[in-house]
């Protein structure tokens, strides 16, 4: 029997395998500094398990030189961007942040803001600042998201005032993601004293992913590193590349988020 060949006949559809559901699970941990203005210290973050939405703000320090308490500007900001989240559960993160800022419009104060969301199979995050994200896949580092600084420790900042949107347009980027990938968020806390060889060495420390147990251990390594007067830094390094002189590390609030992806749905309740 002949078969002909008819190049106007139906093709049978392709498998194409789906990429698997993912979820991610948190810790955090927070250190404020002793001589910030308010208990609270500076720093805040919201973590957003079912909508699969995390963020962290460091409030500007100079404004204690006004007597005002910058730390609550970034507590409301923070509290507002998880509110948004909640309200859009598949809004990217510069909508978050967006719609978080605008709501935030009558404290004074200033703040840098990372917001990140797992969407799909890729973080999605939004960053304004000098706080970020680092993401490590068989406990090796393999992505770093940007600082938006004007000049050495000068970094962009969110401030009240503005209502038609955000005053500086936030560095964003969508980085795919596979189940057991751990991603560490932190303000500069943590990132201006600690480097991610050293991240990937308390990584390799443990034997099994607790992102809870984690997140205590980058903060307390980013403590007592802050403290060093005579160690390199993340923070004395730049320092040095923009022609100061500088040793050891940088005394400030540290926020730490570890989250680790998973397979699996979220359930919603």
């Amino acid at each position: 029997m002949n078969h002909s060949f008819n190049p106007f006949a139906a093709a049978a559809p392709i498998a194409v395998p789906s990429a698997p559901d993912l979820r991610i699970g948190f810790g955090s941990f927070y250190i404020p500094k002793q001589n910030s203005l308010g208990p609270q210290g500076e720093d805040a973050h919201f973590i957003s398990t079912p909508d699969k939405v995390f963020g962290v703000a460091d409030g500007v320090g100079a404004w204690a030189e006004e007597g005002i308490d910058s730390g609550e500007y970034a507590r409301a900001l923070m509290a507002n961007c998880a509110a948004a989240a909640a309200a859009d559960v598949d809004a990217d993160p510069k909508r978050i942040l967006t719609k978080g800022y605008m709501k935030t419009t009558r404290i004074l104060g200033s703040s840098t803001a990372c917001i990140i969301a797992l969407r799909g199979n890729a973080l999605k995050a939004a960053n304004i600042g000098d706080s970020g994200f680092m993401i490590f896949r068989k406990k090796k580092l393999v992505f770093v998201s940007v600082s938006q600084q004007h000049q050495f420790n000068c970094p962009f900042q969110l401030m009240a005032g503005f209502d038609l949107g955000l005053p500086i347009q936030p560095w964003e980027c969508r980085v795919e993601v596979s189940a057991g990938d751990i991603v560490v968020v932190g303000t500069d806390g943590l990132l201006d004293n600690v480097f991610a060889s050293e991240i990937e060495k308390v990584l390799k420390e443990e034997e099994r992913v607790d992102p809870g147990k984690l997140a205590w251990r980058l903060a307390g390594l980013a403590l007592r590193n802050s403290f060093d007067k005579c160690r390199t830094t993340p923070f004395s390094a730049a320092a040095r590349r923009a022609g100061f002189s500088c040793d050891g590390g940088k005394i400030d609030d540290i926020t730490v988020i570890v989250g680790h992806v998973q397979e699996g749905k979220v359930k919603r309740f």
